[in-house]
């Protein structure tokens, strides 16, 4: 009786081994203990296959990048880590998942004075970039920054993430309504959604494409119900809609029972069947490396700071003088 190995098994069979052996395997990048999977299992039980022999490790090494999950702290270590790999694993990624904290570049070359990005911007660095799924988490409600202009931030990272071609479905999770609903909007800039977010997608894919965006709403007061979408942890999710809060503080008729809801906000778009996915990289029809020689600085007009900021006032976020530096020549050299 001979004992059957994987390399007995015909290369279909071990091609689908690879993809579910690395299917539910997360990476985590910047946290405290990074690298670390979510699961409880030891990385080492699905790391040690690549090590059986070379062409096993020839063979499962490209689902790697394929299947898993990269889970990062913030906009920062996902730069850090993507700008430091080979290209051809960029390409390869297919799920990502980061809290969208902005980031800095310094442009100038002047240390002490930086502009400082919205996350969405990060992408156009990483060329290539071609994801099944972007999940990104809010930093301005209920972690990180205590910031007076958070709910509009919040509305245009949302709608900068939108406009992006590196997905073909974007989760962003917000812990609270008032990014829509709070009354606080000084330049008058949100709108009715999910509605006009789902025209922006459909004009950029087709009416028929089946692309859409779809708000949802996990309540904090969650009640027994059946029939209901549910959320990864097993939370009751319902469609949401709201108006901008500023227009029902100048009219309360156009308030809706929606409106009054409270929990926390997951905007689900995806592109169309036949849209182009991937990063290109590219603004304005110029080059990264062109846009990084440009006098004055690299940033194209459609990115529109966040800030610009003394070098030191943001610095709990990032780390430190240092690490920001180390990120901006990483950027700015590669």
């Amino acid at each position: 009786m001979t004992t059957a190995s994987l390399l007995s098994l015909p290369t279909e069979l071990r091609e689908l081994v690879y993809g579910f052996l690395f299917g539910s395997f997360t990476i985590r990048r910047g946290f405290k203990h990074a690298g670390i999977p979510s699961s409880t299992e030891e990385p080492s039980h699905r790391i040690a296959l690549l090590l059986t022999c070379r062409q096993i490790f020839g063979e499962a090494w490209r689902h790697l990048p394929l299947n898993c999950t990269l889970h990062f702290r913030g906009t920062e270590n996902l730069l850090e880590t993507l700008l430091s790999v080979d290209q051809s694993i960029v390409t390869r990624l297919r799920h990502i998942r980061v809290r969208a904290f902005p980031f800095p570049l310094y442009a100038s070359g002047q240390a002490d004075y930086y502009p400082t990005y919205y996350a969405a911007n990060a992408l156009a660095l990483l060329p290539g970039l071609c994801l099944d799924t972007l999940v990104v988490e809010d930093c301005w409600h209920g972690f990180g920054l205590g910031d007076g202009w958070r709910d509009v931030t919040t509305y245009f990272d949302i709608e900068a993430l939108l406009k992006g071609d590196a997905w073909r479905e974007l989760t962003y999770i917000t812990p609270c309504t008032d990014f829509l609903a709070s009354g606080y909007d000084h330049r008058r800039k949100r709108r009715t959604q999910p509605e006009n977010w789902d025209v922006l997608i459909k004009e950029r894919d087709g009416t028929d494409s089946g692309a859409e965006v779809q708000m949802m709403i996990i309540p904090y007061k969650q009640e027994k119900a059946t029939g209901h979408q549910r959320a990864e942890d097993g939370r009751i999710m319902q469609p949401w809609t709201a108006k901008p809060g500023h227009e029902v503080i100048e009219n309360f008729r156009v308030a809706a029972p929606d409106q009054a809801l409270k929990g926390e906000v997951r905007i689900i778009a995806r592109r169309g069947k036949r849209a182009t996915a991937v990063q290109l990289g590219l603004s304005q029809n110029q080059s990264w490396k062109k846009l990084k020689g440009k006098e004055g600085g690299f940033a194209p007009e459609d990115w529109t700071p966040y800030h610009n900021d003394m070098a030191d006032a943001m610095g709990w976020i990032y780390g430190g003088w240092g690490r920001r530096m180390q990120l901006a020549n990483q950027a700015l050299s590669s």
